[in-house]
């Protein structure tokens, strides 16, 4: 594995259960995030990952699933963290856009 694997949003959407596995980072806007995200996801915009990837330390040796709109911006997020140390980084390869599963607004 590389700094992070891709998963396929399509695939995973079918699998509630093995969503639970991941400590789910929701990269997107504000705005994006409001309009729906998987439940439980931390909000993170990838934009200010630099600066607030300390948030996810308690995390650290866990499963991170980045999330955004398509899967460009997590690659980003999935190499600051990198940079920072963590090792089990995926990438919700096709984003919110492929993504059928559960989503909330809260």
């Amino acid at each position: 594995m590389g700094k992070y694997q891709d998963i396929e949003a399509s695939q995973l959407s079918q699998a509630p259960e093995e969503v639970k596995q991941y400590v789910c980072v929701d990269v997107r806007t504000d705005e994006e995030y409001q309009e729906g995200h998987i439940p439980g996801a931390i909000h993170i915009p990838h934009d200010q990952m630099e600066t607030r990837h300390t948030e996810l330390t308690p995390y650290k040796g866990q499963k991170i699933l980045l999330i955004c709109r398509s899967g460009r911006r997590s690659v980003f997020a999935a190499n600051v963290l990198a940079d920072q140390g963590f090792a089990n980084l995926y990438n919700l390869k096709g984003g919110m856009l492929e993504w059928t599963g559960p989503q909330t607004k809260e």
